[in-house]
């Protein structure tokens, strides 16, 4: 076994307080990312914070951003926030601040959410700060919590809501099969028409005789398919024809059968009603690609762009990526184990590893695979336990189901409840033999996807480490996108990258490419090498989007202009009253919607005012809890997200969608 079972941690353990002996015990690229500028003014402000009022959080694991002062300060707000605005601004020395007149306000929020969501301190809103700098962070009230609740009138018309979908799907099944006539029934009558018009679904299909054959499709997923989720279709998987950048061309689609089905219109004239034709011309949004296909321009609130390399890709990525096609093909057709690896691959682990903070590094070619094999080959018996995030992303549910370990999971990024849960397993072993756990695994994401929050990691580390249990951390989302220098969820909540085993991302968000990584010591990537399927047996990743560094400044400005894009965006949501998820430095900003026919609703008048925005509805979350998700970018610029947030405001009135100020929205 790679991974061995660890001790819990002496009680008695005490972690320097001195920010010189902190760093001492940070892997070099840890050390490197404690820049004056952010996280060194957090220690000032925490540690004053602490001698006027104590901290609820628990001890900080080792490498933890420190609390020692060595004098109170008169008011630790508002220092830190001059601080943080002076480091952003200095990136504005050539340009003007965008945000030069929300600059404060969106400091102070930013600081009022790292403090209560990473240090757990309640003393942002604690008398004895500055009173100017805390009413600010106070402005936007209890839009702050990232926690909504569905009001009681939006509960009750959503549960009405399926109830009339749900029972008028079954009186037209129950109509089709008496009428023997439907968009879903496959009579007579039209398999005489497909064989007419030489369709390639022509003919008697053996499967419609129920006396040989089971039905296939008949269950829960299939009904829900066909008279819920084809009703409003139209609002997913829309196809776009340039790069998914601040600006993309969505292809216009039609259906011709009540939209079971979604065809590309392709040029004007495929539409035969010239009235229609007219309509798409003089459309405010209309454009066609280079061949005349008819697109929607639209702003793009949906990719995970962060970083903007879509925008400005022929001049950060072109050059490195054309370069590697002179000695390397796009596809070596082999596996890792076989042919597949290259110098390029060895070249990008060893970055990856470093960039991190860890020893090694595999890259594998899929994000989602990432996480559905490397669980299994970590955790591969009964004997194991895995204790997950109850809204971990499914890939991570599929490899803890793939593992064949037992799962339990615990409150969504809530370490009070990890530790009774860890306390409980620990206590009662394994079922039936009550014998002590093989390994036990802590899996959780520094962003959630669909909740906008990042990873309450300090304490998560603290309550693993305590009853000796490995962290696995998902950093999809996360890695490029927090920190001052990207480095993710570790860096952002000061938390040394030791301290978590094993570090997982991918390449297809901020860093714009395809594929995945695992970081962790040495002899764990080594024995995944070999016996990881997703390394061993799938083809390797394409040299063609192997990562590199540039030597500049592309990426520092990149963070600064995602974050500050992020919290204006957020911010101007909350004060428009709506359910926002998640937390300020976050890209990712969930608005909910609650009932269902909202969900198309939001999304058709998105895309007649040209925004293009994902929406989020069962089986992907909760019945309830469906969603609008905007992502955003920092290829977007300030006018552009105005020009949406005053869509947005116009939608959110048609619609009420203002839960926050009112019951009924």
């Amino acid at each position: 076994m790679v991974l061995h079972p660890r001790l819990p941690s002496s009680s008695s353990e005490e972690y320097s307080n001195d920010n010189a002996a902190t760093k001492k015990y940070l892997s070099p690229a840890a050390a490197s990312t404690l820049i004056s500028n952010f996280e060194e003014s957090d220690e000032k402000m925490i540690g004053d914070l602490d001698s006027t009022v104590a901290s609820s959080a628990p001890s900080s694991p080792k490498g933890s951003v420190s609390t020692a002062s060595s004098s109170p300060s008169p008011s630790p707000l508002s220092t830190e926030l001059e601080l943080s605005s002076a480091a952003t601004t200095a990136h504005y020395d050539e340009h003007e601040d965008p945000y030069a007149d929300v600059r404060e306000r969106m400091e102070a929020l930013s600081l009022r959410d790292k403090l209560r969501f990473v240090y757990h301190n309640s003393a942002a809103e604690s008398d004895n700060q500055d009173d100017k700098i805390a009413a600010m962070a106070m402005q936007s009230g209890k839009a702050c919590d990232p926690h909504q609740d569905i009001t009681v009138f939006a509960a009750i018309t959503t549960y009405l809501g399926y109830i009339v979908l749900i029972v008028t799907g079954h009186i037209r099944d129950v109509c089709a099969n008496i009428f023997r006539k439907g968009r879903y029934f496959r009579s007579a009558h039209k398999k005489k028409q497909q064989q007419s018009n030489n369709s390639m679904s022509a003919g008697n299909y053996p499967s419609d005789d129920f006396t040989k054959y089971s039905p296939l499709l008949k269950s829960w997923e299939n009904f829900y398919t066909r008279r819920l989720y084809h009703r409003i279709q139209d609002c997913f998987n829309r196809p776009i024809a340039s790069r998914p950048c601040a600006i993309i061309s969505v292809l216009e689609r039609v259906s011709f059968d009540g939209n079971k089905t979604m065809s590309v219109l392709g040029k004007l004239s495929n539409l035969r009603n010239s009235s229609r034709q007219l309509l798409y011309e003089n459309g405010e949004h209309y454009d066609e690609t280079s061949d005349g296909r008819v697109v929607r321009k639209c702003l793009n609130l949906g990719s995970y762009n962060y970083l903007g390399f879509a925008d400005d890709w022929d001049i950060t990525c072109r050059e490195g990526v054309t370069q590697s096609l002179i000695n390397l093909p796009s596809s070596v057709g082999s596996s890792r184990l076989e042919y597949g690896t290259t110098s390029l691959h060895r070249s990008v682990e060893r970055i990856v590893a470093s960039f991190v903070g860890k020893e090694d590094a595999v890259v594998l070619n899929m994000g989602f695979n990432t996480n559905a094999t490397i669980i299994p080959t970590l955790m591969t018996s009964g004997g194991d336990l895995i204790v997950s995030d109850e809204l971990n992303h499914t890939s991570i549910v599929n490899g803890a189901r793939a593992s064949g370990a037992a799962i339990r999971t615990f409150r969504h990024n809530d370490s009070a409840d990890l530790e009774l849960t860890l306390r409980e397993a620990i206590v009662y072993g394994q079922p039936r033999t009550r014998r002590p756990w093989n390994r036990i695994l802590v899996v959780v994401e520094g962003i959630y996807s669909m909740e906008g929050e990042y990873c309450d990691l300090r304490n998560i580390v603290s309550v693993s480490k305590k009853y000796g249990a490995y962290v696995y951390l998902d950093e999809a989302h996360s890695i490029g996108a927090m920190g001052p220098s990207g480095r993710g969820c570790c860096e952002y909540t000061g938390v040394d990258p030791s301290e978590v085993d094993i570090l997982m991302g991918t390449f297809t968000k901020s860093f714009g490419g395809m594929g995945g990584y695992v970081a962790a010591d040495k002899r764990v990537v080594d024995m995944l090498r070999k016996e990881c399927a997703g390394s061993a047996y799938h083809n390797s990743l394409s040299p063609v989007v192997i990562m590199g560094q540039d030597g500049t400044n592309i990426g520092k400005r990149k963070l600064n202009a995602l974050r500050d894009n992020s919290n204006y965006f957020r911010m101007r949501l909350t004060d428009m009253g709506l359910h926002v998820l998640g937390h300020f430095d976050s890209p990712i900003m969930p608005v909910m919607l609650y009932n269902p026919t909202k969900i198309a609703a939001f999304s058709r008048e998105c895309l007649k005012r040209g925004l293009a925005v994902v929406v989020v509805g069962f089986p992907a979350v909760p019945i309830l809890m469906s969603r609008a998700r905007f992502c955003i970018s920092a290829g977007h610029t300030r006018d552009e997200l105005d020009r949406a947030l005053k869509e947005l405001d116009e939608i959110a009135d048609l619609l009420k969608l203002r839960y926050a100020r009112s019951t009924f929205g």
